[in-house]
C-alpha cells in the first residue's frame, strides 16, 4: 500500500458530507478535531488526517458557511499529494474507482491526476 501525505490541502465543498466521505473512501483519511491553530475555523470544517500522519492536514470548508462567514478561502488550482510508491498508489486508487489521468512525467518527478466529488484537480506526485 503507498502511504499518501501533504502539507495542507484546503478546499470548499458544497457539499461536504459527500467530500467527507469520498477522502474517507479513497485515502483511507482519518476524521480529527481541528486545530485551535489554524486560521478562522468555522464550526461546520472538517479535518482529515492521511494514514500515518500525526496531525491532520487536510481542511474541508463548507461553502454556504464560509460565505455567511464573509471568509475569503478559495480553493486552490491544484491540489498537492506526495506519495511514497506512485505505480503502487495508482493501482490503490484504480481498484476504488477512482478516474484519474496517467501517469506522467512531470519534470523531477513523476504525476498523476485525479478530481474529486466537486472537481477539484488533485495532483499525486511521487516523492523526490
Amino acid at each position: 500500500m503507498a502511504s499518501f501525505h501533504t502539507d495542507s490541502v484546503t478546499l470548499i465543498y458544497s457539499n461536504i458530507e459527500a467530500a467527507k466521505q469520498w477522502w474517507i473512501d479513497v485515502f483511507d483519511c482519518k476524521v480529527a478535531k481541528v486545530p485551535p491553530d489554524w486560521d478562522n475555523p468555522l464550526p461546520s470544517d472538517v479535518a482529515l488526517k492521511l494514514p500515518g500522519n500525526s496531525e491532520p492536514t487536510i481542511l474541508l470548508g463548507d461553502k454556504a458557511a464560509v460565505e455567511r462567514a464573509g471568509f475569503d478561502r478559495p480553493s486552490p488550482v491544484v491540489s498537492v499529494i506526495f506519495c511514497d510508491k506512485l505505480k503502487k498508489a495508482y493501482e490503490q486508487l484504480a481498484s476504488r474507482g477512482v478516474l484519474m489521468g496517467p501517469i506522467q512525467d512531470g519534470g523531477d518527478t513523476q504525476v498523476f491526476e485525479l478530481r474529486d466529488t466537486e472537481g477539484h484537480l488533485i495532483e499525486i506526485c511521487k516523492e523526490p
